[in-house]
């Protein structure tokens, strides 16, 4: 940072420097201050993960030379420490919301315990059911994204799991197609909801409020690639035009909603991929019966040219996006 500030004030003297000084060198400083703030924060959720995965390996590794007894006190003891802990922080420290997370993966580990010690006979997908559920009051509490993206996690995985149980013993109702319709429902409907406490608006009606939208962009891309297999399980399969309808329809919603109402990149390139890839299957299923070098060759230049033009248009909307900030950033100052 020290160079930085010298090779600025460098250029200044020597006339090459457009603009204010004090501007260039607040721009140095509040990119110090950035990488600070990331380094602290990415040290602080390591080191809670660690602690967390610490006492979960611990127990593994004593699992015979413990006692029943043993074990729950101590697991409930590194609880009610975090509990303590979040106790005395604020509430909007960062803080606050690592030692939820703390809290949230120490439960998994206490039902994990409970399961091995006592040999319930559940079923794995009740265990991550159970964790969500009992996880929820605090992620609404915390409005913190790891904890929300923990929850998606485990409703996913709990599903996931779910229809892997009984899809022998229910296999006429979950087929493959239908857990993509379930996935691709309910990632949707989490989407929706994340992004609408995502809204810096509701803070002022009392609503949990995410600073971020970290989670919202799992959910949706967790959404899109059910959307897009389902497409192309109708296209390839011939299992009617449903898939590939609602996946128009989901395209386009998504489109209008990351494009003109919030600019997200992210969602955005995965909308370019996706467009891709349909692009490719209908080609395939197009000459499918003639399918030889030269129509491969024909679809390899779609691709490259659909992804040219993708990377080129996301390319003008980062421009824009910045463009965009920094001029807000000098209306406000």
């Amino acid at each position: 940072m020290l160079e930085s500030r010298r090779q600025v004030l460098n250029w200044h003297q020597q006339g090459k420097l457009k603009g204010e000084l004090d501007s260039s060198l607040h721009t140095i400083r509040h990119s110090g201050e950035v990488w600070y703030r990331f380094i602290s924060q990415f040290l602080l959720f390591t080191g809670a993960l660690g602690a967390a995965a610490g006492v979960i390996f611990f127990f593994a590794f004593n699992w015979e030379a413990m006692g029943r007894l043993l074990k729950f006190a101590l697991l409930e003891s590194a609880m009610v420490l975090a509990v303590l802990l979040y106790s005395r922080l604020n509430s909007r420290r960062r803080s606050s919301s690592v030692t939820v997370l703390g809290m949230a993966l120490l439960t998994g580990a206490l039902l994990a315990l409970t399961g091995q010690t006592y040999q319930t006979g559940a079923d794995p997908w009740e265990l991550f059911a159970v964790w969500a559920a009992m996880i929820t009051p605090w992620v609404i509490m915390a409005q913190s994204s790891s904890l929300w993206l923990l929850w998606v996690s485990l409703v996913n995985l709990s599903l996931l799991l779910y229809l892997s149980t009984f899809r022998g013993l229910l296999g006429f109702l979950f087929r493959e197609e239908e857990w993509l319709w379930l996935f691709s429902s309910l990632n949707t409907l989490i989407m929706l909801g994340l992004e609408w406490i995502s809204r810096p608006t509701i803070a002022d009606k009392g609503v949990p409020y995410l600073a971020n939208r970290i989670a919202a962009q799992l959910a949706t891309l967790l959404a899109g690639c059910s959307v897009t297999w389902l497409a192309i399980w109708s296209i390839l399969d011939d299992v009617g035009s449903l898939g590939l309808f609602v996946w128009i329809v989901w395209m386009a919603g998504c489109f209008y909603l990351y494009r003109y109402l919030m600019k997200d990149l992210v969602i955005l390139s995965g909308w370019v991929l996706s467009g891709i890839i349909i692009a490719s299957c209908l080609l395939g299923k197009l000459f499918e019966g003639a399918l030889d070098e030269g129509i491969f060759l024909l679809i390899s230049f779609v691709i490259i040219g659909l992804s040219t033009a993708g990377g080129l248009w996301l390319k003008r909307l980062a421009t824009e996006s910045e463009a965009g900030g920094e001029a807000a950033q000098e209306t406000s100052s």
